[in-house]
């Protein structure tokens, strides 16, 4: 495990020349993270706009220009300048938002379409293959898929779609991460070094809401209709009904067995049959949480283990704001 006791952080580019440069001397603000339900990672960042060897900086940090930021010498973001931005206040000054590989899979649309019975890890594989994405290691979804037909989607719905009925077959959810310009997929809270945190400690503040907005706790499990429009009753399932009934419908495709429709009716219920919990920590900064990472807090309402599922680092401060389930 790498000592955060002591953070350092350097941001680098690659000028137009194509030469690396330390740009860590002109930034004055910066920050970068995971958000919930998006696949790419981001980095926010404000440099001073001074000259270096004839040029400003502004035109040394242009759109699509690859960043690297680093933490203690360990690289924990790689991106490329999407939004840029100059303004002229006293020392004049370039914002800029850049993203990680994944953002080409989040912006563009495809159209693609799979035989019934491949694997999802075999899917997954193909479609990065397609996208000329480098791949790291896919760990799963390691289940067979029904057909299929993804029109006029983009290419991160396809992927969140497959991971969604991997999770529903009873796969267990895999998060997707770019790491030193190559995609990861892995299982949710699969790391080996767990950070822990803890009030007085290295915790500042707490949020802690639930609410049942959003429960289920039964699932009505219908088949396809017949010529006149009518959905035979396959089965129901009942969770922790202690709240009422609320009651969610889940069609059984003609691709899907009864034991496919029962295990996503089963998802459902393990995922949306309890109150749903917005869990949001702040504290001193470890460069090297991501997204999909377990973590261990005693702080508060929170006492065990957690899975993170946003995470906001701010390097000018060295606090980050950590969303947990």
């Amino acid at each position: 495990m790498v000592d955060i006791t002591n953070i350092k952080y350097e941001v680098r580019i690659i000028d137009p020349s194509g030469k690396q440069m330390d740009v860590t001397p002109f930034v004055s603000q910066l920050s970068f993270g995971d958000a919930d339900g998006e696949l790419a990672a981001h980095l926010s960042m404000t440099l001073t706009n001074q000259q270096i060897g004839g040029k400003w900086i502004h035109q040394l940090v242009a759109l699509g220009t690859p960043i690297y930021l680093l933490a203690n010498g360990v690289e924990v973001f790689r991106g490329t300048v999407f939004d840029w931005m100059t303004s002229t206040d006293p020392l004049g000054s370039v914002d800029i938002e850049a993203y990680d590989q994944l953002i080409y899979l989040f912006k563009s649309e495809d159209d693609r379409y799979y035989r019934s019975g491949q694997r999802a890890i075999d899917v997954l594989t193909d479609i990065f293959r397609a996208w000329n994405i480098p791949i790291g290691k896919i760990e799963g979804p390691n289940v067979v898929l029904a057909k299929q037909v993804f029109r006029q989607m983009t290419v991160a719905e396809m992927i969140n779609s497959i991971l969604k009925q991997g999770k529903d077959k009873g796969a267990g959810e895999f998060i997707v991460r770019s790491e030193k310009g190559k995609v990861y997929i892995r299982k949710a809270m699969s790391n080996q070094d767990v950070y822990v945190f803890a009030y007085n400690e290295n915790v500042q503040s707490v949020m802690d809401r639930w609410s049942i907005n959003n429960l289920v706790t039964r699932v009505r499990i219908i088949g396809a209709e017949d010529e006149e429009g009518r959905a035979p009753l396959i089965a129901v399932l009942d969770g922790d009904t202690k709240y009422g009934i609320l009651q969610r419908i889940v069609q059984n495709s003609s691709d899907d067995t009864l034991a496919d429709a029962k295990q996503n009716a089963k998802e459902i219920l393990k995922e949306f049959g309890q109150p749903e919990k917005d869990r949001t920590i702040r504290c001193v900064d470890v460069p090297f949480i991501r997204k999909g990472d377990k973590v261990k807090v005693v702080a508060g309402t929170l006492n065990g283990y957690y899975q993170v599922v946003s995470v906001e680092h701010n390097v000018t401060s060295l606090t980050m704001s950590v969303g947990l389930k």
